[in-house]
């Protein structure tokens, strides 16, 4: 009797594991992957983006590339950015506070740059305060293609020579990414090139 109930909990173990395996099977396959490029620089020399959309929760997972992925860890941010998207009409939006500290974070080293090379004096020491006023990412998912609008709006202190630094926009506008699936007419597969 003991060796019936162990081969039976076998059984009902191996049945269990590949109803398992078979549920992740079918969550991988509403998975789709994209190559994406800035819009109007499609295909080679640029180097794209990684973008999985998954269509069953809606998720965007977007691999920024090995490329950017020092000066990242630099910022100590993350090179794979994965967040939830809620349906609006034919789109799918982001509004997501780790996307805007995301941006926040690449903004102030950018406008620390600025800062450093700024011929105004003192305009080094001058800490990079950076607002995000929007962060939002605008999905249009369709079989054969991908658009991604990253709709931003940061402001930043500029120094004047005398008074207040001054406010100023860093960006204003959208960055309108697109993208095939992988492996489809562009003939790019595999990671992205370096």
């Amino acid at each position: 009797m003991k060796i019936l109930s162990r081969v039976i909990s076998v059984r009902a173990a191996a049945v269990c594991a590949f109803a398992v395996m078979s549920g992740a099977a079918c969550a991988a396959d509403s998975e789709t992957i994209y190559l994406m490029y800035l819009k109007g620089s499609e295909g080679p020399p640029a180097v794209p983006m990684r973008v999985v959309w998954d269509d069953t929760k809606p998720r965007i997972g977007i691999d920024l590339g090995a490329k950017y992925e020092p000066a990242l860890t630099k910022l100590g941010l993350p090179r794979v950015l994965e967040y939830d998207a809620n349906r609006d009409k034919s789109q799918f939006v982001v509004r997501d506070p780790e996307f805007a500290r995301f941006i926040k974070a690449v903004a102030a080293s950018i406008v620390q740059g600025f800062l450093s090379a700024s011929p105004v004096p003192g305009a080094w020491a001058q800490p990079a305060e950076v607002t995000v006023h929007t962060a939002t990412l605008l999905v249009t998912p369709t079989p054969a293609r991908l658009e991604v609008i990253a709709r931003l709006h940061v402001t930043y202190l500029w120094p004047q020579k005398s008074g207040a630094p001054k406010v100023r926009d860093l960006i204003k506008g959208d960055i309108v990414f697109v993208g095939q699936p992988e492996g489809a007419g562009s003939g790019e597969q595999g990671e992205p090139r370096e």
